[in-house]
């Protein structure tokens, strides 16, 4: 592939800090790349002096645009002629070998979207046990079976769905997209932190993806003391609405692991004083979701089973206290 056909995708707002190393990463990838876009938004820091500075130097179309970073994701990616796409979030930075890395598995493959582990950094034990949960690592025995080739497509939305509101596709730095499917279907902004996520939840049924087993990106965690706004019911629905793509028996376990979610939620939110063991009625809720999320991941791993090829169903003494 000509890795010249990327547009490199770069939103500024409130980065000063991390912005000068940022810029040097980007003056090492300006000669294999094919444009860089620059999303800039009018910030307290004076990021966007800077930002505008680099791009007199480096080049590129520039946008001013207010804040909001779907919002600025869609437009940069909007403006794009090259043939792929590259989000560079400020301080997410990727080389030039890593990004040539993954046009190469994009191509090979024939994919919509690749996508990698990113390196998390700072690497501290509160930021690792972060992301230990993240669709990249937790499924990565299963990912690195198809690495190079097309995931099956039944495999990636399990594995989404099993991910509830983190995304397959991890960090946006540590993947590329092809611009003719990018393009034309713009990230939902009315998901708070996780539109990328809801974009895949949206998407994934119709994205080709291939997985690259090597960190080649760098993702930082913000702000590890900020709490994070999950709407448990856009999640359900959007785990709801991915599950239809999937064979009834695997649709119908999804469909009844979302409604014991959100009995666990109408028993304990919002923001219980103490945890789920104290409700009985809770109890039995939590078994039935834990109960169809063991079924879903021995779907996924393949793993032979008796109750394969049936129906996911509660068991029988939970239907009767249900009644």
């Amino acid at each position: 592939m000509n890795s010249s056909s990327i547009s490199v995708v770069i939103p500024v707002y409130q980065c000063a800090e991390r912005l000068p190393e940022h810029i040097e990463s980007l003056r090492c990838l300006r000669p294999m790349v094919h444009e860089f876009i620059w999303m800039i938004t009018e910030s307290p820091d004076r990021s966007h002096e800077i930002a505008r500075e680099a791009a007199k130097e480096l080049g590129g179309q520039i946008l001013e645009v207010p804040c909001g970073l779907y919002q600025a994701w869609n437009a940069g990616i909007a403006l794009a002629s090259g043939d792929f796409i590259y989000i560079s979030t400020i301080g997410d930075t990727i080389t030039p070998q890593g990004l040539n890395a993954l046009s190469h598995y994009l191509q090979k493959a024939e994919a919509d979207v690749v996508f990698s582990p990113p390196v998390i950094s700072p690497a501290t034990g509160t930021n690792l046990k972060r992301s230990r949960h993240w669709p990249v690592f937790r499924f990565a025995r299963i990912l690195n079976q198809y690495a190079g080739g097309r995931l099956p497509k039944e495999k990636a939305i399990l594995m989404q769905i099993l991910s509830g509101a983190s995304g397959l596709l991890g960090s946006c730095a540590s993947c590329l997209f092809r611009a003719s499917f990018f393009q034309g279907r713009p990230f939902p902004t009315d998901y708070n932190h996780y539109g990328d996520t809801a974009w895949t939840y949206q998407h994934l049924p119709n994205a080709i993806l291939t997985f690259h087993p090597d960190t080649v990106a760098r993702f930082i965690i913000h702000d590890a003391d900020t709490s994070r706004k999950v709407d448990k019911d856009q999640i359900y629905s959007l785990m709801d609405s991915l599950a239809v793509h999937l064979p009834e028996k695997d649709h119908a376990c999804v469909k009844q692991l979302t409604q014991a979610s959100k009995r666990i939620d109408s028993i304990r939110d919002p923001h219980p004083r103490y945890g789920w063991w104290v409700f009985p009625a809770a109890w039995f809720y939590r078994i039935a979701r834990e109960n169809c999320k063991s079924q879903l991941l021995r779907t996924l791993k393949g793993a032979s089973w008796r109750s394969f090829g049936k129906k996911c169903q509660l068991p029988f003494w939970l239907l009767r206290l249900k009644k």
